[in-house]
């Protein structure tokens, strides 16, 4: 088996089994057989749950609510019908200026069913570049809340290791370049943004808190400081991304990954003049299994042991993206080959930003 181990932190035992009952769940699910059981509790494969070092439990697949096209009311949309689905899981931030139509595609989706809880649905939203310094954090979560209108956050992350000056509490201050104004010393040294991710968590702002966009040297620098340490790291993954290296180390210190384009940014060209969606190997793993191109892919992202966020508005794909397969040994093999040695990062704003997260990928030309 050639996937990622299963880091043990996040083994639940949830009853006690029997050897034998636990070598046919590793067969039935083709778990690697040098793994631990991992926190997946298995009533239906797209119900899978991953426990956060905190013990908080989320879905493994989550929807991603970044609405692209900019319409009004297409969030909304996406959001009923994802939960409508079965999606218990709702990928959010600030950023997307959407928070309002997620709150009320929630509200409505739990009046029109009673026997769902809020608490049944897992919401992860984020605080945008702009919003670094304490007070202006713990703002965010507010202004989230009151967005969503709801009365805390299941997740709350710091979108990217970038802070920014602000123009207003709504608006990043622009430089004449029309970029960024970086705030260097908050960008270099993130200890006052995260005591305040650590105020509203002690507080119940949030039942977990993390970060997204964040490199091992930013991880081991935060090692420094950090009394909460973060439960999640949101990176971008899929097979031109595989990001072995990185996912490894959260795994190592109890940091849980969670993928997001893990369909491979269908919509950005990459410097490889390849698309995931592209790709004859990955197309022809779908085709002999009749499956889904998306399927394939959320399913090698579930093996290799965290969390998707799949996105999309078109309702047929939403409720496909959640039917979760299971990957033959073959096949995630495959895979794998087609992730080998590859890193192609399709998601980088330095040109928005001003600031590189990855300067090297993009000297080397391995991020657009």
């Amino acid at each position: 088996m050639g996937g990622l181990p299963l880091h043990p932190t996040f083994i639940v035992i949830a009853f006690q089994l029997h050897p034998i009952f636990c070598y046919l769940l590793q067969e039935l699910f083709f778990l690697p057989t040098h793994t631990t059981l991992y926190p997946i509790i298995l009533t239906m494969s797209s119900g899978q749950t991953l426990t956060l070092s905190n013990g908080v439990k989320m879905p493994a697949v989550g929807f991603g609510t970044f609405a692209s096209e900019g319409s009004k009311g297409e969030t909304y949309a996406a959001v009923t019908a994802a939960l409508s689905t079965g999606y218990r899981h709702l990928d959010c931030a600030w950023f997307y200026l959407n928070e309002d139509e997620v709150g009320d595609g929630i509200r409505d989706f739990l009046k029109a069913n009673p026997s769902v809880k809020r608490s049944d649905i897992f919401v992860t939203t984020k605080v945008w570049n702009h919003l670094h310094r304490y007070d202006d954090v713990l703002w965010s979560v507010n202004n989230s809340l009151e967005r969503m209108k709801l009365d805390y956050i299941d997740l709350f992350l710091v979108h990217w290791p970038i802070a920014a000056e602000k123009e207003t509490q709504e608006k990043p201050k622009i430089g004449p370049d029309g970029k960024y104004v970086i705030l260097k010393d908050l960008t270099e040294n993130h200890e006052e943004t995260w005591r305040a991710m650590e105020k509203l968590y002690e507080d119940g702002k949030a039942k977990a808190i993390g970060v997204s966009n964040w490199t091992i040297p930013q991880l081991e620098d935060m090692a420094k400081y950090a009394k909460v340490f973060p439960m999640v790291n949101q990176i971008e993954i899929h097979p031109f991304l595989p990001n072995d290296e990185l996912v490894q180390y959260c795994f190592s210190k109890k940091v849980l990954p969670q993928a997001y384009s893990p369909l491979g940014s269908q919509n950005q060209v990459p410097t490889t003049g390849e698309r995931v969606a592209e790709n004859k190997t990955l197309n022809a793993i779908a085709e002999k299994g009749g499956n889904t191109l998306a399927q394939v892919l959320i399913a090698w992202g579930l093996r290799r042991g965290y969390s998707v966020l799949p996105k999309s508005s078109n309702p047929k794909r939403i409720e496909s993206n959640f039917k979760i397969i299971k990957l033959s040994d073959e096949d995630f093999e495959a895979v794998n080959e087609v992730a080998k040695g590859r890193h192609c990062r399709f998601v980088n704003m330095h040109d928005t930003f001003g600031y590189n997260v990855w300067p090297e990928e993009t000297a080397q030309g391995l991020s657009l």
